[in-house]
């Protein structure tokens, strides 16, 4: 029989050759049809013939690498099983559990092959890998599964070349690891890409959006061709949009909620998702000229008519008070961004009809207070005090917004000046502080920012 060092010393069509007619030779079928070696026919048709090349020269780590890729890549697929639950489905038909082995044993004896000869891997090789992502999204694997078990290939193949390095050529292994490093990204990219290719043809509008949305966040490389399948132009700077609702949505399903998202990404073409039941955010470009740190300020008037109508659409279609929280930041540091639009959005008013897109310069006193059980407390009961009226909040709150002018104020609340004038001095009798004097705009706004974003159900 030959030897695995005769093997590697042949040229790429005679090694091709060898094993393929060794795997042949000693297959044969057992009573379920499956090959006995664990190989599907199609596999071993699918590894690429290479073109005839020069005799390479290969040394003892890279030949007992060689030497142990079949149980190395038997090994990868229990673990795939242990660590997977889609893989651990797929394993019990017998034909997708030998590709799976043949896909494993040909990365690795490929990535010698390649080591061996100083070659970069090569566009049969990328459409290959391609194809294998291709397969696992018509089997139905998530994008999770997907990404996961790229993860477990890569921390098993390096475990591999640590273990055969012990007494061998450090060389080698430098070599090795430089090329897999370097190899690893195209390939990657090759699997991922071809993946997305093929779940855009079986999945609905929503769950794309969602998928664009959370590759987004992550930083991913493979989202911008998700993106542009979709339509969607990408950006450096992106407003996070948080829009909170006071309690999960009542009698509303994931098909439900797909349709909100259905219908506002064809209405805006910009990703959105639900975070949690209650929480739905939206990223909307950003040009960045405020602030490259998510300490940004308000919304800018530029964003204003889209941002609005984006957030006007969606309070309407949930039919219930919202409050909005904004941060803008750079589009590589997302995730810091969401926490910061989040943390706005759960101090920011309850609106049924949006008035508000808070941003951090908004609710920096709101946000300061909720951090400090003694100061929310002591407002609490500044809350508490006002509840007896009439109408104190609502009163406070049109007071403020419009810039303590009373007439205007007045107007908005459809009321008489003198009328105001009298609310005005009821809340200086509950709490002893003026309304229009600078300590009264700082103690009494916020506790009324607070009572509005729903802070305290029973004050």
């Amino acid at each position: 029989m030959t030897g695995i060092g005769d093997y590697l010393d042949r040229s790429h069509v005679e090694r091709r050759a060898v094993a393929v007619t060794m795997r042949t030779c000693s297959a044969g079928l057992d009573k379920s049809g499956r090959r006995r070696d664990g190989y599907s026919a199609d596999a071993v048709r699918a590894l690429p013939l290479m073109q005839r090349g020069r005799s390479i020269g290969v040394g003892d780590f890279l030949r007992l690498l060689m030497k142990r890729s079949d149980a190395n890549a038997r090994a990868e697929v229990s673990a795939y099983m242990r660590e997977l639950p889609e893989y651990r489905r797929e394993a019990a038909n017998p034909q997708a559990y030998a590709e799976t082995l043949d896909y494993a044993v040909w990365f690795r004896r490929r990535t010698i092959e390649c080591v061996s000869e100083d070659q970069p891997i090569g566009a049969g090789d990328l459409s290959f890998i391609g194809s294998i992502g291709q397969r696992r999204a018509r089997y139905g694997f998530s994008l999770h599964t997907a990404r996961r078990v790229l993860t477990l290939h890569a921390n098993l193949m390096l475990r591999e070349f640590y273990d055969a390095a012990e007494g061998q050529d450090v060389q080698e292994l430098l070599r090795l690891l430089s090329w897999f490093g370097a190899q690893g990204v195209p390939g990657t990219a090759a699997y991922l890409q071809a993946y997305l290719d093929e779940e855009q043809l079986r999945l609905s509008v929503a769950t794309r959006v969602r998928t664009l949305t959370q590759l987004l966040l992550n930083g991913d490389a493979t989202a911008p061709g998700l993106a542009r399948s979709l339509g969607v132009g990408l950006h450096d700077h992106y407003l996070v949009v948080i829009i909170r609702m006071p309690s999960q949505l009542l009698g509303r399903t994931e098909t439900t909620h797909d349709d909100l998202i259905t219908s506002v990404f064809k209405n805006h073409l910009v990703p959105l998702c639900w975070q949690q039941p209650n929480e739905l955010l939206a990223l909307m470009p950003h040009d960045g000229s405020v602030s490259l740190s998510p300490m940004s300020l308000s919304p800018m008037a530029s964003d204003g008519d889209r941002l609005m109508s984006l957030v006007r659409e969606i309070m309407e279609r949930v039919g219930r008070p919202c409050a909005v929280g904004t941060a803008a930041g750079p589009a590589n540091a997302l995730n810091k961004t969401v926490e910061l639009a989040r943390r706005v959005a759960h101090v920011a008013p309850l609106e049924i009809t949006p008035r508000t897109l808070s941003g951090v310069a908004d609710v920096f006193v709101e946000l300061g207070a909720a951090q400090l059980p003694e100061v929310d407390h002591w407002l609490r009961e500044i809350a508490r005090r006002l509840e007896s009226g009439p109408d104190l909040v609502v009163t406070l709150d049109a007071y403020y917004r419009a810039d303590m002018n009373r007439l205007v104020a007045a107007a908005t609340l459809h009321i008489h000046p003198r009328t105001l004038d009298y609310r005005l001095q009821r809340v200086y009798n509950l709490v002893n502080v003026d309304p229009g004097s600078v300590r009264g705009v700082r103690i009494l706004s916020t506790a009324v920012a607070r009572v509005l974003a729903g802070a305290w159900p029973q004050a």
